[in-house]
């Protein structure tokens, strides 16, 4: 598995719509897999997620994680990078979901409110792996 960030040729995957599956270890050491929103420039990735979340309780107990995005145009092209998380920040607004909301519906987010612990969490990456068809 190469070391480092995801090369430019990835680049769509990161920039466009498609959703993120990201892995975390439980509690029992098994995975937990979820669609996740996110932003990365293929050294980090970020995404929110609530506080009184399993994922969330996952992250903050085991920081290492991998997450997998198909491209949607091409089932036989994907892109997968590992790492750890490396920064939790806290926002009880909506702010940091709505730049999320307008990457992926165009619209601000309304599934939620402000008020609600949601944390900007920041995945460096250290290895990734890619299939191109």
């Amino acid at each position: 598995m190469p070391k480092g960030p995801a090369p430019d040729r990835f680049h769509d995957l990161l920039t466009g719509k498609a959703l993120g599956h990201l892995a975390t270890v439980g509690q029992n050491d098994r995975p937990q897999v979820n669609p996740v929103w996110f932003v990365s420039d293929g050294s980090t990735i970020a995404l929110s997620i609530l506080a009184d979340t399993v994922k969330y309780r996952n992250l903050r107990a085991n920081p290492a994680v991998a997450m997998s995005i198909l491209d949607p145009a091409n089932a036989s092209r994907y892109l997968e990078m590992r790492g750890e998380v490396i920064e939790f920040e806290l926002y009880e607004t909506l702010e940091w979901v709505n730049h999320l909301a307008r990457k992926y519906t165009g619209a601000e987010f309304t599934g939620g409110s402000d008020g609600q612990q949601r944390y900007k969490v920041v995945v460096r990456v250290d290895s990734w792996t890619g299939q191109e068809s």
